[in-house]
């Protein structure tokens, strides 16, 4: 399943060039509504979409930010959108925020933390174990793993959303990608171990707290786990098992070592839950809250569901046949941004809107602003799947679209996720009747390490046939 597509052509208004930089003498404007010592940094703590999308409605699409001692520039707007996709690898540089994670990798490389000819070559060796196809090619595998989790749930006990979906998302990541039962490394190890690793990134938390008691603890049970999972993958106990992700990332390692050596290993096996525990888990809650809030669409997906397994059961033709499934999912990620901004360093000066831009600016680039401006999705606070249909099509517009990030950096497991996410939600939908409790309840979200629905979003479930 396919949610979503989209090239970008080149923006305009920027140009490239030391004299027409040097013409350009004045900075960006400040963002208002800044605190004496804090300035902007309690505004990025919450919903960060539509409050820079507030701020780009006043400044246009550039404008600075301050967060205590530093000052940021952010890029708005489909202006942006463009510029990334289509220049951000020439003046930008991802490896300056992502650092803290490496280290706390133990690694010296780590995909999230490369740049230039290296990340590429290191993409195209993952590319095949966190695509779309290769969850397809093992969709019963990836059925029967979730079918496990819903066959073991208690009928009519309230559980948490989010917690079940995450339990389903790290079995379906450990076995397919890892070949490995992690599920049971979940909460303490993965949970909390990567949430620290991103809240030292994403929030800029102090960077000792990579070195506490419990992060050593828990940094080594996870070195176990990876261990265990490069063991299984060894000549002899492996032998039979169709290839995955860790089969590509260990030839790679005996072609190349000193490209990835073997203490890179570890950040290469952990790679896939970081990517996918949070931001998938939590798009799969909404978009169940998103139906259950919408039965006329849940009784649309319901049939598409049934379709789905009927006549000769799943098939990825069949999956990617669930047209109101695809949009419901798009639809969810456009109005609820799992991965709102990204922060990159400017490693060659270039102007954008009239504006220079130099050499060592720390940029926050805000790819989700459109999702929210009305000019490009009408009620964007209305969850609306038509907007995605032929005759409407208001995500192909250029640049408004981009839930997965864009450019070089554009999340290398989209592909996975989306079919995962619609094999999740069919499986649980096919197998048990959903209800929320309480019935009216009204969603929360929470932003910290990373955006999602808040623990109290809970369900039942009842047999359905």
């Amino acid at each position: 399943m396919q949610f979503a597509r989209q090239e970008f052509p080149t923006p305009r208004r920027v140009s490239l060039g030391l004299v027409s930089i040097c013409a350009l003498e004045l900075p960006p404007p400040f963002a208002d509504g800044g605190l004496p010592i804090a300035g902007n940094a309690f505004s990025l703590t919450g919903d960060v979409t539509a409050w820079i999308a507030k701020a780009y409605r006043k400044h246009g699409p550039v404008f600075r930010i301050r967060a205590f001692s530093r000052v940021i520039t952010v890029l708005a707007g489909p202006e942006a959108n463009m510029f990334i996709q289509s220049e951000g690898r020439l003046h930008l540089r991802n490896v300056d925020f992502y650092s803290p994670v490496t280290r706390g990798l133990t690694a010296h490389r780590f995909v999230l933390g490369m740049d230039g000819a290296e990340h590429f070559r290191l993409r195209k060796a993952l590319r095949n174990g966190y695509s779309r196809r290769y969850v397809l090619d093992r969709i019963d595998d990836a059925i029967g793993l979730i079918a496990r989790d819903i066959d073991a749930l208690p009928a009519h006990t309230p559980i948490s959303c989010r917690s079940l979906v995450q339990n389903i998302v790290c079995r379906q990541i450990g076995v397919l990608c890892t070949g490995v039962h992690a599920d049971q490394h979940m909460k303490d190890l993965l949970i909390r171990y990567l949430d620290r690793l991103i809240s030292i990134t994403s929030m800029r938390r102090p960077k000792f707290l990579l070195h506490t008691p419990w992060m050593r603890r828990a940094q080594a049970r996870v070195k176990a786990l990876s261990e265990d999972i490069i063991r299984i993958h060894t000549p002899g106990n492996h032998d039979g098992n169709a290839p995955d992700l860790i089969d590509d990332i260990l030839a790679l390692h005996r072609s190349d070592p000193q490209f990835l050596p073997e203490k890179d290993l570890m950040a290469a096996c952990v790679g896939p839950f970081l990517a996918g525990l949070h931001t998938q888990a939590s798009v799969a809650s909404l978009m169940l809250y998103s139906l259950l809030k919408h039965p006329d669409l849940m009784k649309l997906v319901l049939h598409e569901v049934d379709d789905f397994f009927a006549g000769g059961g799943p098939t990825a033709e069949k999956l990617g046949a669930m047209d109101v499934t695809q949009r419901v999912g798009m639809e969810t990620l456009r109005m609820y941004s799992v991965a709102p901004a990204q922060s990159r360093m400017v490693v060659n000066t270039f102007e954008f809107e009239g504006y220079a831009i130099p050499t060592g600016t720390m940029v926050l680039f805000a790819n989700c602003v459109p999702h929210v401006l009305p000019e490009y999705f009408r009620e964007p606070e209305r969850f609306d799947i038509g907007r995605y249909s032929p005759d409407r099509a208001e995500h192909k517009q250029p640049g408004v679209y981009a839930p997965f990030g864009l450019g070089t950096h554009r999340c290398l497991g989209s592909g996975f996720s989306e079919a995962s996410l619609a094999l999740t939600l069919a499986t649980m939908l096919h197998k048990v009747k959903i209800t929320m409790h309480p019935p009216d309840y009204k969603l929360k979200m929470i932003y910290a390490p990373l955006p999602g629905p808040e623990s109290k979003f809970k369900i039942m479930v009842a047999p359905r046939h």
